[in-house]
C-alpha cells in the first residue's frame, strides 16, 4: 500500500474509528438513546488509514497511481 498524501510505503493499513469507547461506554450506561445514535456513528467513521499520517487516501501500490506515486517520491 502507498499513501497518496505523504508517499510512505507500507504493509498493512492501520484500523481507524472515529470518537473514544469511554464516551461511548459512558453514553450506554447513562443515557441509552445517545449511546445508540453514538455507537451508530463510531462504526460509520471505520476506515483503512496511512498508519504514519492517519490519512484515508491510500491506494495499493501494485496500481499505475500507486508506481507513479512511488517513482515520484523516489525522486524519478
Amino acid at each position: 500500500m502507498i499513501c497518496t498524501r505523504c508517499g510512505s510505503v507500507f504493509d498493512k493499513p492501520k484500523n481507524y474509528m472515529g470518537g473514544s469507547f469511554g464516551m461511548e461506554l459512558m453514553l450506554w450506561l447513562l443515557l441509552v438513546l445517545p449511546g445508540v445514535i453514538y455507537s451508530v456513528w463510531r462504526l460509520t467513521t471505520k476506515a483503512k488509514v496511512c498508519p504514519y499520517c492517519e490519512s484515508r487516501e491510500i491506494i495499493p501500490l501494485d496500481t499505475p497511481e500507486g508506481r507513479r506515486i512511488q517513482g515520484r517520491g523516489a525522486g524519478a
